[in-house]
């Protein structure tokens, strides 16, 4: 016999609570936590900053599958002088500043998308997605 524990939803919040913008996507999604059946972990990133296989599986989930498309969102464009070109030189980056992920930054790691909740309002096209979550 085994023993697997459940899987519950869950929905990972890249978060800086000194920006505006990440406090209303985190506001916006602990509203629609109580609504919709997911629970929220809480990152933040001067604290916590996302490791090698997050960084990799963000790009990925940033680009629907395309890794370009990911490497162009993931990091603050302002920050960098240079665009990264692969998964490693933003490891690399966020290795050196943690800062220059985009934040809010929205993870559904279970359903593979991820989202730059800016405007925070975004928040609801991961939430509301078709068959995302059920409400409770």
């Amino acid at each position: 016999m085994s023993f697997r524990l459940p899987k519950f939803p869950m929905i990972t919040i890249f978060h800086n609570p000194s920006l505006k913008t990440s406090t209303e996507a985190l506001a916006l999604l602990k509203k629609a936590s109580r609504r919709y059946n997911f629970e929220i972990d809480l990152v933040q990133t001067n604290k916590q900053p996302p490791t090698h296989q997050q960084v990799k599986n963000i790009v990925e989930y940033l680009g629907n599958g395309s890794i370009d498309e990911g490497l162009a969102q993931v990091l603050i464009p302002e920050a960098v002088e240079k665009k990264p070109s692969t998964v490693a030189e933003v490891q690399e980056i966020l290795d050196r500043n943690p800062g220059y992920l985009r934040k809010p930054l929205l993870v559904d790691w279970n359903r593979g998308k991820a989202l730059i909740a800016d405007p925070p309002r975004r928040v609801f096209e991961l939430v509301k997605a078709e068959g995302a979550y059920e409400e409770r």
